[in-house]
């Protein structure tokens, strides 16, 4: 996978959406490999019951939708790419958790272009995450450095 080199990339360019369906199972399997079993994930009977967020069910996790705003740009680019593209940082906000059975679509562009010489040049990418009533419940600023 090869990211775009620097010059190739305008402001505004666009990515390929993200679709990421939060199931009880998806949001179950994303505890076990993040090793985060908070009741407020896995537990519906105890979800029911306690009612974070106002919610009488589970809700993903924060760090699986993060992880969904970076992959917006991740599964374009890589994490590394062939000719040395690369995540530099991601910096995310949550606004609204995100309950079971939502489908959440990430979207992204390139927000502005960062010219620091030969080796050191990259873009800011803007994420956000809206639910299936189009409301935001994530945003993301990822930092992606660009071969020259």
């Amino acid at each position: 996978m090869n990211a775009p080199r620097f010059s190739e990339v305008a402001n505004d360019y666009a990515f390929t959406p993200l679709t990421q369906d939060y199931l009880q199972e998806t949001i179950d399997r994303y505890a076990l490999a993040s090793l985060d079993m908070n009741p407020v994930h896995t537990n519906t009977d105890w979800a029911a019951r306690a009612q974070v967020f106002g919610l009488p069910e589970t809700v993903g996790h924060g760090m699986m939708t993060m992880s969904s705003l970076a992959s917006v740009v991740t599964r374009q680019w890589g994490v590394v790419s062939a000719n040395g593209g690369h995540v530099r940082f991601v910096e995310a906000k949550f606004t609204k958790p995100v309950k079971v059975g939502e489908t959440v679509v990430a979207s992204a562009r390139v927000k502005s272009k960062h010219h620091h010489g030969l080796g050191k040049n990259w873009v800011r990418v803007s994420v956000e995450a809206r639910d299936s009533s189009g409301e935001v419940v994530a945003l993301a600023d990822v930092g992606y450095g660009l071969p020259d």
